[in-house]
């Protein structure tokens, strides 16, 4: 078995006749693993922004075919293709009565070694699972995104979008455009997105995806206005990472209106002023995902916009072969692809 390995802080191995997982741990299936992206969180990890002792699994955005289902919960069969997402919890613990139930579990209890590997181990019981049947008009490297598809419509959800508002997503990463493309399918009038890498918004303005503004510009905010209106953008989204972009975000959005803040921020705050929060009544809330987004029928409504908007997240996707990992890192980290997407079979 192949899999890629971060051995340490910065230090990434590709490991090939790793032994083959042979017992299943309870409640868990066996994923063969076809595709797995890149995510920002695991590009902490590989800095040492996050801690490598209290992560079990590398990976978590991954694609692949049942070669064991365990006890079939939810529906699960061997054979069936399949996408990592957040799909089913408890309902009981005190997180999910009360509306998180994107906190039931940690991933260290649902993944391992998680998706940088040709085999993976994940839990899916009646009252969890991190898994969701995708079609077969989705292809497995399209279909890696489900996760960060599934965080994608969290951020739109918590937005609360009205149709002919306006939106200014600054961080024009994978999750900051997917979360574009979705709130435009709900109705947006107008998305804005700002970046300061000049690579990505050549290749941005090239896939004619959304409109784009040079955050490097010393006019970038009048342009905004331009797309928006003077008094500001009605919803704001914080995507960047960087806490110094909030005291853009607090410059863009009009009065009374909503920023939702979906970064992981690794740094304090610093000198920011608050006072606009006050001044212009504003709504500021956070996006973590993933969460388990579901139909009155039980399907996964990320996976329908993914089936949706697989043309549009297509162009996202740069796809490496597995002897090409270290380079699909390097070019993540670099900001060359938007959405590096490791293919293993």
């Amino acid at each position: 078995m192949r899999r890629i390995a971060l051995v340490d802080y910065g230090k990434l191995e590709l490991q090939n006749g790793i032994a083959e997982i042979k017992e299943l741990q309870q409640g868990t299936v066996k994923i063969a693993v076809k595709a797995c992206s890149i995510c920002g969180s695991d590009i902490a990890l590989y800095r040492g922004q996050r801690s490598l002792k209290d992560e079990r699994y590398f990976g978590h955005e991954f694609s692949g075919i049942v070669t064991d289902a365990g006890t079939q919960a939810n529906g699960i069969k061997v054979g069936m293709r399949v996408a990592s997402e957040l799909s089913r919890t408890c309902g009981q613990c005190w997180n999910c009565l009360n509306g998180l139930k994107n906190y039931c579990k940690s991933m260290n209890n649902a993944l391992l070694p998680g998706g940088f590997s040709e085999e993976t181990l994940v839990l899916n019981t009646p009252e969890y699972s991190f898994l969701s049947q995708i079609p077969d008009s989705l292809d497995f490297e399209t279909a890696a995104l489900l996760e960060p598809t599934n965080c994608a419509f969290r951020i739109a959800h918590q937005a609360n979008i009205t149709p002919g508002g306006s939106v200014v997503i600054f961080g024009l990463g994978a999750m900051g455009i997917i979360s574009a493309l979705i709130l435009k399918s709900l109705g947006a009038r107008k998305v804005v997105g700002v970046d300061r890498s000049l690579q990505r918004l050549q290749k941005l303005r090239s896939l004619s995806l959304i409109d784009v503004v040079n955050g490097n510009d010393t006019n970038w905010l009048e342009q905004v206005q331009e797309m928006t209106s003077s008094k500001g953008a009605d919803i704001v989204i914080e995507a960047t990472g960087a806490t110094s972009v909030l005291g853009d975000v607090f410059k863009t959005v009009r009065p009374g209106g909503r920023i939702v803040v979906a970064s992981v921020y690794h740094a304090p705050a610093g000198d920011l002023t608050l006072l606009p929060i006050m001044r212009k009544e504003l709504t500021i809330v956070g996006a973590k995902g993933p969460y388990p987004h579901i139909t009155s029928e039980g399907k996964s409504i990320p996976v329908q916009i993914m089936v949706k908007l697989q043309k549009e997240l297509q162009k996202l996707v740069t796809v490496y072969d597995y002897k090409d990992a270290l380079q699909a890192f390097e070019d993540a980290m670099s900001g060359t692809a938007i959405k590096a997407v490791i293919r293993f079979n």
